[in-house]
């Protein structure tokens, strides 16, 4: 039997999400201009279901827009709106974008600098199984407070190469484990000292040392 077109009719609404089962992706909402009447569990409207996929459910407590039908026993949850509970976060202007998350965490973007900026607090995982390529035509910079790990069977620097002491953490130190082979050009240590298994380049000594056209010794520590 179809329905008349009153009973296909259908009402805006404003309401407080009170209980999300978010395995189904829907919400349930109480009505304040309707007694605080409570909805049934409604679908929380999404941008894609399909072959891509996004889900972003409100909160217990949010205002949300729903649009219901006349008897208020069906209809869909549009989304959350602003409200004086919830007001509109502070941006730098209409061209940033951005989205903040209730443990402090801050996405935006703001098309006119040309910047996007994560402000993250915790832990950032990223995973792919393919190539992972970045460029920078200007500079980057990598900073950890601890330490900094590059993990791989092969790692190729090119580039001039140079190392300075962290800020508070005292002198530069290198450590090699296996051979270290320089394929082109000197080794210098401008004023400094160079040592192997404990034996000094400046300051060793030979033994075995005979006059006329004699070899010394190895080197003695």
């Amino acid at each position: 039997m179809s329905r008349t077109r009153e009973e296909a009719g259908a009402t805006f609404a404003v309401g407080i999400i009170t209980a999300v089962d978010a395995a189904r992706g829907w919400a349930r909402a109480k009505l304040p201009e309707y007694d605080n009447l409570e909805t049934a569990l409604l679908p929380v409207l999404q941008r894609r279901t399909h072959k891509d996929k996004a889900l972003d459910l409100p909160d217990v407590g949010e205002q949300v827009a729903l649009l219901l039908d006349l008897r208020g026993e069906d209809g869909v949850i549009l989304g959350a709106i602003w409200s004086e509970a919830d007001p509109v976060p502070q941006t730098a202007g209409p061209d940033v974008d951005v989205r903040r998350y209730a443990d402090g965490t801050v996405l935006s973007y703001d098309r006119a600098a040309h910047q996007l900026t994560a402000e993250v607090k915790g832990k950032i995982v990223v995973t792919c199984t393919g190539t992972a390529d970045v460029t920078a035509d200007g500079t980057a910079r990598v900073e950890s407070k601890a330490a900094l790990t590059l993990a791989a069977p092969h790692i190729t620097l090119k580039g001039a190469l140079s190392m300075q002491a962290y800020e508070g953490s005292g002198p530069t130190t290198a450590e090699i484990d296996g051979p270290l082979t320089v394929k082109r050009g000197d080794v210098t240590v401008p004023g400094n000292d160079v040592k192997a298994s404990g034996v000094s380049l400046q300051k060793h000594r030979h033994g075995g040392v005979d006059t006329g056209g004699g070899t010394s010794g190895p080197p003695m520590g």
